[in-house]
């Protein structure tokens, strides 16, 4: 019997996945920080074999690819048949044959033992229904001292970029609350965590950094069209006219001290962690 939990994940994801593939470009921009602190962690070498684990749209799989080229090889895995989709179209857009996307779950690769140099789950982890068995797939096909690196969200008074939209949000989308310990995406914001998983997993030599960025948006109206293309596609559009415009005027007023020069500049906190088989 299918996991219910998987069934609605994926039903969501592939519902958002053309927002995410709208806002690749802005993910790549906006994100930099984060590859550069993956580049390092999963150590994006010439030559080498690596698994991005719930790679979405195709962030950080094709900027990886792009990095690792012409001898190295990316391989990207989703659960969202549609994030694949999009994936492949923009790494065929862009001439990358080193890289392939297949439609897959974290807790079951399906690779052989000792096959890639280094794994990655950024932004992926928080959301898997078995977050062990998901790390100790990703031992499993990685290569004696291969690094797995991972990224999640640090705690959420840490990122004005959940803060400043959220409080509204809750209000006018009548958001839940994740359950303790479940799905969501602040999961594993607690210090230490992920390390904890990662242990039980089998990895070793653990490290945790706190990687900061600040995100731009041309507006409070870019900025809302963001989450609501990523992430509350549904809710949102089932909002009348009236109370959308009152959405809008809600985190234009919440969001005024972020302008910068007629940009909105919100930070974000992550967590990057790395270890190794």
């Amino acid at each position: 019997m299918t996991d219910p939990i998987v069934e609605q994940q994926r039903r969501h994801w592939d519902a958002v996945a053309p927002g995410w593939a709208e806002w690749l470009d802005w993910t790549e921009r906006n994100f930099a920080p984060i590859t550069d602190w993956l580049a390092k962690a999963a150590e994006w070498t010439p030559g080498a074999r690596v698994l991005d684990v719930a790679c979405g749209a195709g962030y950080p799989a094709l900027t990886a690819a792009a990095r690792i080229a012409p001898d190295g090889h990316v391989t990207a895995t989703d659960l969202s048949a549609e994030m694949i989709a999009s994936a492949t179209r923009r790494a065929d857009a862009l001439g990358l044959r080193n890289v392939d996307f297949r439609q897959m779950a974290s807790e079951r690769l399906e690779y052989g033992d000792a096959t890639f140099d280094s794994v990655s789950n950024v932004y992926g982890l928080m959301f898997s229904p078995d977050p062990a068995e998901a790390l100790r797939e990703a031992k499993r096909v990685l290569k004696p001292g291969g690094r797995v690196a991972v990224v999640v969200w640090d705690e959420f008074e840490k990122s004005p970029f959940f803060t400043a939209i959220t409080d509204v949000a809750r209000r006018v989308l009548g958001l839940a609350t994740p359950e303790p310990g479940g799905p969501g995406p602040f999961r594993f914001a607690r210090a230490g965590a992920v390390d904890d998983v990662l242990h039980k997993a089998g990895f070793s030599r653990c490290r945790t950094d706190t990687v900061d960025a600040v995100f731009e948006f041309a507006s409070a109206d870019e900025y809302l069209q963001v989450f609501r293309d990523v992430a509350w596609k549904s809710r949102v559009d089932a909002l009348s006219p009236d109370a959308l415009a009152a959405f809008r005027r809600s985190v234009a007023d919440a969001t005024r001290s972020y302008d910068v020069d007629g940009h909105l500049r919100l930070g974000a906190s992550s967590l990057g962690v790395v270890a190794e088989k």
